[in-house]
This record gives structure tokens, C-alpha cells and sequence, in this order.
């Protein structure tokens, strides 16, 4: 069997390649792969990804034939289920740390980028919005440590 010219997807170089090799994709190198699956090189070949055209009608497709399946209740199961009783992290609700969550809340706002939320009382999990202070950077929120540690420290 005798191999057969083609041109890589990417780049354009040609390329012999046994006819059972020859795919709806094909590339001279794994650089040229890496090249045209990625969005900032080549933004318009990326959209050819199976997974990202896939993965909004999937998503829509599950809507519709299960539209009971992510209720409220459902999401607050699984969420009790993936719950460690005994974890000495922050808690989550839905993927997001709570204390974040409540942060929002009493800010009226979603937390911006960069945003911290501190516990005054340096409990995980006191996530009463009376316990948290949100500082607009880590920078902020280092400093804030920096004078109240140093006070207690005088204190003590």
C-alpha cells in the first residue's frame, strides 16, 4: 500500500501519511495540532472542537428530556452528599464557598475580581454576615492583618 499526499490542516506543508491514516484532521506535527485546537491561534478552527459545539446542545437537549432533573431539591441534595462533616476547610454551596456567598448577599452585588472576604473571628466556618469584612484586594486584606495582628500580639 503506498502512502498518499496531503496538506496538515494548520500550516499547509504537505505530508505522506498510509491511507488508513488520513482523518478529518490532519497535521504535520503535534505543534500544528496544538496550534489549531487552540482559541488564540486560530480562534476559527477552534470552533470545529467537537466538545465546545457539543456541550451547549447537550446541555440543552438534557433541559428538555429530564427538565425535573436539577431542581432546587435535587442541587440541595447533592450538595449535602458532597459535604465532609468533618472538613477543616471553607464550606460550599453549589461550587461556591459560602462565605463568598454571603458576602454577595450583604453586599447586594457579586464580588468583583480580586475581591476578598476575611472571617473577623477567624472561624471557616462563622459564615454570619456579622463575621466577615470583604477587602478590595489581598494587598488590603494583608495589611489589615498586618496592624490587628501586631495590636494583639501588644496585648498579649
Amino acid at each position: 500500500m503506498s502512502k498518499v499526499k496531503i496538506l496538515c490542516d494548520y500550516c499547509g506543508k504537505e505530508v505522506l501519511r498510509y491511507p488508513s491514516q488520513v482523518k478529518k484532521h490532519n497535521f504535520c506535527s503535534k505543534n500544528c495540532l496544538s496550534m489549531f485546537s487552540s482559541k488564540t491561534y486560530n480562534p476559527n478552527g477552534y470552533r470545529y472542537r467537537s466538545f465546545e459545539k457539543n456541550s451547549k446542545r447537550f446541555s440543552e437537549m438534557n433541559k428538555e428530556l429530564n427538565p425535573s432533573r436539577m431542581t432546587l431539591a435535587t442541587r440541595m441534595k447533592l450538595s449535602v452528599a458532597k459535604t465532609k462533616v468533618d472538613a477543616i476547610g471553607y464550606q460550599k454551596t453549589f461550587g461556591v464557598h459560602t462565605h463568598r456567598r454571603v458576602a454577595e448577599k450583604m453586599l447586594g452585588r457579586k464580588l468583583r475580581p480580586g475581591e476578598v472576604v476575611h472571617h473577623i473571628d477567624r472561624n471557616k466556618r462563622n459564615n454570619s454576615p456579622e463575621n466577615l469584612m470583604v477587602f478590595k484586594s489581598q494587598a488590603e486584606h494583608a495589611a489589615w492583618h498586618k496592624a490587628h495582628d501586631a495590636e494583639t500580639e501588644v496585648m498579649a
